[in-house]
Formats: structure tokens, C-alpha cells, sequence
């Protein structure tokens, strides 16, 4: 199961939002947003929540319930495909 950095920036990419564009609602270095989707920084709930809502979500959990539902699932069947062919 992937963590909220990698759904994070998954959506952040599939969306095209640039990480400056999270930088700056966040107030903070571009450099700090990279870190963030390493997995070398972890953010608050608040912080996640404020992230999602930008996203065009409601809440942390319903951006990650998106992500299982279509960004994982999709990536699962692709896998499939290429284990068949």
C-alpha cells in the first residue's frame, strides 16, 4: 500500500499541479514539497487535508480512497496485461 507522499504526488502529477504551485499554498520551498513526496518530511493530518482540498477533494481519506479506486487499480490491471502477454 503506498503512503500519502506517493498518492500525493501521483494525483499532484496526474492533475498537472506543479510542486511550486503546493509550495506556495503551503508557504514553503519548493525543495520542502520534493521532500515531502520522498517520504523525507512528514506532514501533519491538517497539512494533508489542505493538500487534498487543493486537489479538488474533501478530505485526506477521500483522496486516497481516488487513488486505490483509480490510479492503484489501474496500475494493478496494466501489471496483469503484461503478466499475460
Amino acid at each position: 500500500m503506498s503512503g500519502f507522499n506517493e498518492k500525493m504526488r501521483s494525483i499532484r502529477m496526474m492533475r498537472g499541479i506543479k510542486q511550486n504551485e503546493i509550495a506556495e499554498l503551503l508557504n514553503v520551498k519548493q525543495q520542502s514539497i520534493s521532500k515531502i513526496e520522498s517520504g523525507k518530511i512528514h506532514i501533519s493530518k491538517d497539512t494533508a487535508n489542505k493538500i487534498a482540498n487543493h486537489f479538488g477533494f474533501a478530505s485526506k481519506e477521500e483522496m486516497e480512497i481516488f487513488y486505490e479506486k483509480n490510479i492503484c487499480q489501474s496500475s494493478r490491471k496494466a501489471n496483469q496485461k503484461r503478466e499475460f502477454t
